[in-house]
């Protein structure tokens, strides 16, 4: 009675709250808003067991009708969780009175992630019924936590502005829980921490979180409010039961769930290892041959299937099976480096979209990945198979910068960073002879391309049309959308080589322009960074970039017969400490040559940094548009 009672107090006071505010005039350009948003983790022990809840409210208002989209709602869970109770309905105020409309229907489907084979995530659907203007949707679940190392972070991110939301958890004093916050400084917050009869209670209270934002280079986990949970150990009948109570705990569960892969029988594995090295002595010409082997025999396809989603398959099945996640493809990786008696470890790590270090969060939702690790003289080389392409020596553009923890032993690990791969590592050179036929300007063009920029130009190599007459345009940024691509050869694209040449012609139509007798031109067919400005909306974050890398062009112009330089453009240059481009103008004889140089030398454009990086776009723009004039020669 005492719960009922409690919980008709809170509707009706959310009632009378939306009713005295007009949420018309506070939130002008929104169709919904949430009014409030509570979630509470319940950690008891029961039957000698942990035992999580999660109960989860959330009720939204509808300012108006114009997004009714809004009224469908689901509820994910998957093999660490599962819904026990659902209520959800409708309120609504029809001439004074109340009427409430409840939720019957509700529907379990497979979620489709996008990138993902197989996933074990489900959801709960439905839809609130009668959703008019000035409607309040309800909606409260439990949902339960079925293992400690799974409990979910509760993150204060919506589509919608939140007006209030509350996050709390509770504990008995024989469970030892610990918090992490992010971002939660930018936001109207209030912590208590409570404790009555041998129950601890910790509670944040939020108000006005505004909606999250379109304009994220990063991953929103960088900036939006977040409150993690975990339970580092519990106690029963005296004996200490440890969870997650710092990076040793979490390398240990890790290496638990991975003890008994491999079980099958692996001699035709660790033949074809000895085959495909027997000839080498060189010891990272084999690390170099099995990871190009691995790289082109296995598919990448992404697996989440509960612990499956954590465990490696049998390096031999992914072998004969020619495909497998991050993991399975680590896992044949380093197994068969073991077998060229390689020192290999298995590697957990978290992508450039996981903010995190192991330190400051020692849970599964600091790695997203799993690559191999090999040590050689001494210095730790990271693989990653799954990255198609990927030169040796080059970690994937995604973990650049991040912690990696190396299983090294079954109790001991390293964590390591990742390095940065220097810009002079990976770019473009392209060679170009230009010169003009009547007014079109022709040319024959040879491209190198290197470290990450081969790895993306391979990748949208292998999913090119045969008839895809842009795909140089858009995939070298260069040329005009005036130019065709003609007697195109592409040379070195295979995964073992350093890099890929691309040698082709060009034609673009009217390029050139005949005034009074003289004729202007730009002599710059490159086109990259062009788009890059950020705009206003964007300027409140961050700007992301996937890599360094080093551009060159080398452009020689052929003055056509009868003609003399009227005008050449003065040479230019912007050099900050992360970036830079130069264009040098020469003239010899019967030509003029052209230089170009970007360099981008960072993977990071700070906010104190945007006013400065869109000088450097708008400069590099206007510089690329400079025009040489050609005269006739008088007689």
């Amino acid at each position: 009675m005492k719960k009922l009672i409690l919980a008709l107090f809170i509707l009706f006071s959310v009632v009378i709250y939306s009713q005295n505010i007009d949420y018309s005039a506070k939130y002008p350009n929104e169709d919904v808003i949430t009014l409030r948003l509570k979630k509470h983790i319940d950690i008891s022990i029961k039957n000698k067991k942990l035992n999580i809840l999660e109960h989860v409210e959330k009720q939204n208002f509808f300012i108006t009708t114009e997004t009714l989209n809004l009224a469908s709602e689901s509820i994910s869970y998957n093999t660490f969780n599962n819904i026990e109770e659902i209520t959800a309905f409708t309120k609504i105020l029809i001439d004074g009175k109340e009427k409430f409309y409840k939720v019957n229907d509700f529907t379990d489907k497979d979620v489709l992630v996008k990138g993902i084979f197989f996933t074990d995530r489900k959801e709960k659907k439905f839809a609130f019924k009668n959703v008019t203007k000035n409607a309040i949707t309800n909606l409260k679940y439990t949902r339960k936590i079925k293992d400690p190392h799974f409990i979910p972070a509760f993150i204060i991110a919506n589509n919608l502005p939140i007006e209030n939301a509350t996050f709390s958890v509770s504990f008995p004093n024989n469970v030892e829980v610990s918090f992490k916050t992010f971002n939660i400084d930018s936001t109207k917050v209030h912590f208590t921490k409570k404790i009555s009869n041998h129950l601890i209670t910790y509670t944040w209270q939020f108000s006005e979180i505004p909606k999250i934002s379109r304009h994220y280079d990063f991953s929103p986990l960088y900036y939006i409010p977040q409150i993690v949970i975990r339970i580092k150990s519990y106690q029963i009948n005296g004996i200490t039961n440890w969870v997650l109570k710092d990076v040793d705990d979490l390398y240990k569960w890790y290496n638990l769930l991975n003890k008994n892969i491999n079980t099958t029988n692996q001699e035709k594995l660790k033949e074809i290892t000895e085959d495909i090295t027997k000839n080498i002595t060189n010891e990272e010409e084999k690390i170099k041959t099995i990871y190009y082997f691995v790289q082109d025999r296995i598919n990448y396809i992404a697996f989440e299937d509960g612990l499956n989603g954590f465990i490696p398959r049998d390096a031999m099945n992914i072998y004969n099976n020619k495909y497998g996640d991050c993991k399975d493809m680590s896992n044949l990786l380093n197994e068969m480096l073991h077998y060229a008696n390689i020192k290999s470890y298995l590697t957990w790590i978290g992508t450039r979209d996981r903010p995190y270090t192991y330190e400051e969060l020692p849970t599964v939702l600091t790695n997203n990945h799993m690559i191999t690790a090999v040590k050689i003289d001494n210095k730790i080389q990271f693989l990653d198979a799954t990255a198609k392409y990927l030169p040796y020596g080059f970690p994937s553009p995604n973990i650049q910068g991040k912690q990696a923890l190396i299983g090294t032993s079954e109790n001991d690990y390293d964590l390591i960073m990742v390095p940065e791969v220097s810009a002079e590592k990976s770019g473009t050179l392209i060679k170009s002879s230009l010169q003009l036929n009547n007014l079109n300007l022709i040319g024959t063009h040879q491209a190198f391309l290197f470290g990450f920029d081969k790895l993306y130009f391979r990748h949208q190599y292998e999913h090119k049309s045969n008839e895809d007459l842009d795909f140089l345009f858009w995939n070298l940024d260069f040329g005009t959308k005036k130019t065709s691509f003609l007697n195109i050869n592409y040379k070195n694209i295979a995964i073992e080589k350093d890099s890929s040449i691309i040698s082709f012609n060009s034609k673009t139509n009217d390029y050139a322009r005949e005034i009074a007798g003289k004729i202007y031109l730009k002599l710059n067919l490159d086109h990259t960074l062009k788009g890059e400005l950020v705009r206003d909306e964007g300027k409140k974050f961050d700007k992301k970039i996937n890599y360094k890398y080093h551009k060159t062009f080398y452009t020689n112009f052929k003055i056509p017969n009868g003609y003399t330089v009227e005008f050449l453009p003065k040479n230019s240059n912007f050099t900050k400490d992360n970036y830079h481009f130069s264009i040098e103008y020469l003239q010899t004889s019967g030509k003029i040559s052209v230089i170009k140089n970007i360099t981008i030398n960072t993977l990071k454009i700070p906010v104190s940094s945007i006013d400065e990086w869109n000088h450097f776009i708008k400069k590099l723009s206007k510089e690329d548009k400079r025009t040489v004039i050609l005269s006739p020669i008088k007689k």
